[in-house]
């Protein structure tokens, strides 16, 4: 009769437990995504802050404000510099179409020049861009409205860009805290994990922190300092919308060959406009930049971090991508690398459980 009673008891404290955390989820949902980063990037530099709260023994608060500052220096404050400068040169390009459409652009001396494709893109730019108002045709509308409905977007995502940056800012607020309570948080975790999955928690717990380093220094870190070197380099050399160009480049430096190909293509159009020094520059600059940064030390913090081949790496960070948003960026890999945690703690309760054999 107890068994009985104790199976219902049991249901509605599962049910209860799975209410109390539906409801938490609700009223937390607006600040999820500022607490995920902030947990994320705890994480990732909490190496660092163990440095630091060594010099300041006993003193948490001041331990939690040093790291927060040392992070929003070095990670929060150029991200918000790139993110703005980048919807700049949105706005020139803008610009420059409007200015097309409404008197009409000369087809520049170097594009003739062009290997292969030099008539065809002279032919196409006198179509659309030299006469006035052929892009308007084009689109079968006032192409000045719509550039200015554009523009009007491009302010919209700039006011969007800005939310992302209150949430940074959010995110940096909680940090403070994860790093004063990192510990505390920590122990209690530990506990609740031991208590619900017994053995299985601590061969996933151990391989977490280390997984999440690897993807935030290999990945975001890694490509937001290429961005930030590419952006400098291509203004120096004179490269319309640098910063845009820049860091599209970083990002597409994941695929294989891509970042080359427009390195290529850069240096090219700066050598046929009568820049040549500055696209020999870019080209071979640029080159060591993404063979240092993309084919040396990325690899070696995500492998090194993670131990998944590189192309699960590219799975797992375009899948999270897709699927989650910018987030997916950081937990893709991740998920992969619990996934390798779970195939080793199945193949190894196979070998446990195969019988021994007799000889």
């Amino acid at each position: 009769m107890a068994e009985h009673l104790r199976q219902p008891k049991s249901l509605i404290s599962t049910l209860f437990t799975i209410l109390i955390l539906l409801g938490a989820a609700v009223v937390l949902s607006p600040f999820l995504l500022s607490i995920l980063w902030a947990g994320i990037i705890a994480t990732a530099f909490w190496p660092l802050h163990c440095r630091i709260r060594t010099r300041f023994p006993g003193r948490p608060n001041t331990a939690a404000f040093i790291t927060t500052l040392v992070v929003a220096f070095l990670l929060v404050g150029p991200m918000i510099g790139l993110i703005v400068f980048m919807v700049r040169d949105v706005l020139h390009i803008t610009t420059f179409l409007r200015l097309a459409d409404k008197q009409g652009v000369a087809v520049p001396d170097w594009l003739s020049h062009v290997p292969a494709m030099g008539d065809f893109l002279v032919q196409k730019w006198k179509e659309y861009l030299s006469i006035p108002e052929q892009i308007s045709g084009l689109l079968r509308d006032t192409f000045t409205q719509r550039l200015g409905a554009i523009q009007g977007t491009a302010s919209a995502i700039l006011l969007e860009l800005l939310g992302r940056v209150a949430t940074l800012f959010f995110a940096l607020w909680v940090l403070f805290f994860f790093y004063r309570d990192g510990s505390a948080i920590s122990i209690r975790m530990n506990r609740i994990g031991n208590d619900w999955l017994g053995q299985r928690w601590r061969p996933y717990v151990s391989h977490m922190p280390p997984a999440l380093r690897a993807a935030v220094n290999g990945l975001v870190i890694v490509s937001f300092a290429e961005a930030v070197i590419l952006s400098g380099l291509f203004a120096l050399c004179g490269v319309y919308a640098p910063v845009l160009l820049g860091t599209t480049t970083a990002v597409i430096a994941f695929v294989p060959m891509a970042a080359p190909g427009v390195l290529g293509i850069l240096g090219t159009v700066l050598f046929l406009s009568g820049h040549g020094v500055a696209g020999i520059v870019l080209v071979s600059v640029g080159m060591l930049v993404v063979m240092i940064a993309d084919y040396l030390i990325r690899p070696l913090l995500i492998q090194g971090g993670t131990h998944l081949p590189f192309l699960a790496v590219l799975f797992g960070v375009f899948g999270g991508v897709v699927t989650m948003g910018i987030v997916g960026l950081i937990i893709g890999p991740v998920l992969l690398v619990l996934l390798v945690v779970f195939f080793d703690e199945a193949s190894h309760a196979h070998h446990h459980d195969q019988p021994e054999s007799i000889n």
